[in-house]
């Protein structure tokens, strides 16, 4: 298939990292499905934690993408990969320099968060707004307080957060409700972006495959190159 020039702005493609792909070969494999998909990119984005050590895991994230990279082109393969994280973020959490801590998409100026996946986001959104930073808030569909009331989506927006979906919610991958809740948020057409998040091959497989020819049906042509591709593609660019 030829690239339709996706980016995947969340994904776990690293190997041996967190609970990512396990080897490079697996590595290798899933960013081949990816190709074949029509993703032409994709931000390397594992989960960053307090208690990682921020230089360290920049300095493992950059080795890793170095070394997948390398690999894809001894085959012939021609794929991006840009460097990230999944920045967990908690109001508990005493950050006191948000840039000792969060790590941005590439070289831009947009940091991908995960807040906790249960209770009320409105008790996150002012703790994070006061980071100062711009944040695209991960698999915003399968937070529970969102699959109670999806339209809670709409306060992370006033925040001026950008909005992440995973396609694997659209065909049920996190169950029954997250799959309504994120059918919802199609509809509303409140989705920024749409990522893979994948975690190994098994899942790039049903997720794509499926996940794509579904989200197909579901979106207009104008919407889908909009989540899948111009959104990604200005927040590769965005500096302040």
């Amino acid at each position: 298939m030829n690239s339709k020039g996706y980016i995947d702005i969340h994904s776990h493609i690293l190997y041996s990292i967190d609970d990512g792909a396990g080897t490079i070969e697996e590595s290798v494999k899933i960013v081949k499905v990816l190709v074949d998909m029509g993703f032409s990119a994709s931000y390397a984005t594992p989960h960053n934690i307090p208690r990682n050590d921020r230089d360290d895991l920049i300095q493992r994230i950059e080795d890793r993408a170095m070394q997948i990279s390398r690999a894809l082109e001894s085959e012939g393969v021609a794929y991006k990969i840009h460097t990230g994280a999944e920045n967990y973020f908690d109001v508990s959490l005493n950050i006191k320099n948000p840039e000792s801590y969060f790590i941005p998409l590439g070289n831009s100026d947009v940091f991908l968060v995960e807040i906790p996946f249960i209770g009320e986001i409105s008790h996150h959104i002012t703790a994070l707004r006061r980071t100062g930073l711009k944040c695209i808030i991960a698999h915003v569909e399968r937070y529970m307080d969102i699959v109670q009331s999806p339209d809670k989506a709409s306060l992370l927006k006033e925040a001026g957060f950008l909005l992440q979906m995973n396609i694997g919610s659209i065909i049920g991958v996190y169950g029954i409700d997250v799959m309504k809740t994120a059918n919802r948020l199609l509809e509303t057409d409140i989705i920024d972006a749409i990522a893979t998040d994948i975690h190994d091959l098994n899942h790039a497989n049903i997720v794509l495959k499926k996940g794509l020819k579904r989200l197909e049906t579901l979106t207009p042509h104008e919407q889908l190159t909009r989540i899948l591709k111009n959104t990604p593609h200005d927040i590769l660019h965005a500096r302040t």
